[in-house]
C-alpha cells in the first residue's frame, strides 16, 4: 500500500489504474439513487461510474438500476433499492468499511436544527431562536 496525495488516487482511479483503492464516498443528495447510480450501474457507452472504474461488468444488475430510479410506488422502491443494495454487499468489488460523521455545534438558544448526511441541505425554515 502507497499513501497518494488526492489529485494522484483520483487521476489513478479514473484512468482505471489500480488493483485496489481504500478511500471515502459520499452521497450527493438524500436519494438511494445517488449511491445506486454510482456503484450498480455501468453501461457501454454510459458515465464513467465507480463501477466502469472497477470493471465491474453488471448489464442485469444496471438495468435493475434503471428500472428502480423509474419505479414511483414508495414501497416498491424502498424493495429494489434494498435488492441492489443487498447485491452490492453480496458481490461487488466494494467493501465499506466506515461510515463518517460530521459534528455540528448549536447554541442552547436555538432549536429545530437538524443536520442530515449531505452538509448541504439544512432547513433554515425549520430552524428558531429564543430569546
Amino acid at each position: 500500500m502507497r499513501p497518494l496525495v488526492e489529485s494522484e488516487l483520483l487521476a489513478k482511479m479514473r484512468a482505471r489504474d489500480f488493483q485496489l483503492i481504500f478511500t471515502y464516498w459520499g452521497m450527493d443528495y438524500l436519494d438511494p439513487h445517488s449511491n445506486a447510480s454510482a456503484f450498480t450501474y455501468n453501461v457501454a457507452n454510459g458515465p464513467k461510474t465507480i463501477a466502469w472504474r472497477t470493471q465491474w461488468d453488471i448489464p442485469q444488475l444496471s438495468q435493475e438500476t434503471r428500472t428502480a430510479a423509474a419505479e414511483r410506488d414508495p414501497q416498491k422502491r424502498v424493495a429494489l433499492y434494498t435488492d441492489l443494495q443487498k447485491t452490492v454487499q453480496q458481490s461487488s468489488p466494494f467493501v465499506v468499511a466506515l461510515q463518517g460523521q460530521n459534528q455540528v455545534a448549536v447554541h442552547d438558544g436555538v432549536q429545530g436544527v437538524l443536520q442530515n448526511i449531505t452538509v448541504s441541505l439544512p432547513y433554515f425554515d425549520q430552524v428558531s431562536k429564543s430569546k
